[in-house]
């Protein structure tokens, strides 16, 4: 049973379920005592200042037995997160070889998520928005991360920041865009975002929205799970200040739009490629956007 159903099960505060026998830890999740869905550790441990965030309340208390740290969320709009968050928490600390590892285990892991727990927003991406920022992460993820390596790759990727190409490494660069299954054209929103005097790449990922009960491709499990790549903790904060840039706060809304990839492709922009040119450009224009036919691009394709 996956955890969401376990924790729809609780409806009575202050009612806590080990989370699994066999676990080295004695790890609970419940409902406190105002009904929030939470997540405690009991064990023996010597506390220290956890701070929680707007979302997550972190309270420590002890009784005769034991010592307790609790993770309750106040904000409902983000349980997707939290699910996943004590999804992390069980089974990062399952193989522990002491139980006395385990206050310090949950703490860090606890600090690793906790800029993702803030409360949740009410101005949201738009599909075509969700969409573009899907088609980044995937060529960071799949194909930029393989041949420059995780870190490497995310220091190329601009995001929001002020330049036209979405990659640029050594001395070459990559356009990304996504487009719904149907189109056969992709969009170029100015003369700048394909003209360089090194060759470059444009990818291009086709995606399908699909039902919200598919297990598709969703932003917020996307960006889980390449925040969950990053051994460095400098590199996870990176990476998230880039996707907030984007607009980005976790939030349950976007669980509701699920892709499938139908194809992702890769061509060459070099010479001959079809683009238009800022200094190739009729005087008096000085700002453009245009439209590029896929069929047409089949001599520049990368096999």
């Amino acid at each position: 049973m996956e955890l969401k159903e376990r924790f729809e099960q609780f409806t009575s505060p202050g009612y806590y379920s080990r989370v699994d026998s066999d676990h080295i830890l004695e790890l609970y999740i419940g409902l406190d005592e105002t009904g929030n869905k939470s997540i405690e550790l009991r064990s023996l441990f010597r506390p220290r200042t956890v701070k929680g965030t707007s979302a997550i309340d972190v309270s420590q208390y002890e009784n005769e037995k034991y010592k307790t740290i609790r993770f309750s969320l106040t904000d409902e709009e983000i349980s997707g997160l939290f699910y996943t968050f004590c999804d992390d928490l069980i089974e990062q600390t399952r193989s522990l070889k002491d139980e006395s590892e385990g206050y310090n285990a949950i703490v860090l892991r606890f600090h690793q998520w906790k800029k993702l727990f803030v409360s949740s927003k009410k101005d949201f991406l738009n599909e075509s928005q969700i969409m573009g920022l899907i088609g980044e992460l995937l060529f960071l993820k799949d194909h930029l991360s393989k041949r420059l390596g995780l870190a490497e790759a995310l220091r190329s990727w601009s995001g929001q920041e002020l330049t036209h190409k979405d990659f640029s490494y050594n001395d070459t660069w990559t356009e990304v865009k996504t487009i719904k299954r149907s189109s056969q054209t992709v969009k170029i929103s100015s003369l700048e975002q394909l003209d360089s005097k090194d060759e470059g790449e444009l990818a291009v990922y086709a995606l399908e929205k699909m039902s919200p009960e598919y297990r598709g491709i969703t932003l917020n499990k996307l960006i889980v799970v390449i925040r969950n790549m990053f051994d460095d903790s400098d590199d996870r904060d990176s990476f998230m200040a880039k996707v907030a840039l984007q607009g980005y706060e976790y939030h349950n809304y976007y669980d509701d739009f699920v892709f499938e990839k139908i194809y992702f492709k890769s061509f060459r922009v070099a010479d001959g490629f079809p683009r238009l040119i800022p200094g190739k450009m009729p005087d008096g224009i000085i700002k453009a956007s245009y439209d590029i036919d896929l069929n047409k691009l089949n001599d520049f394709e990368n096999r």
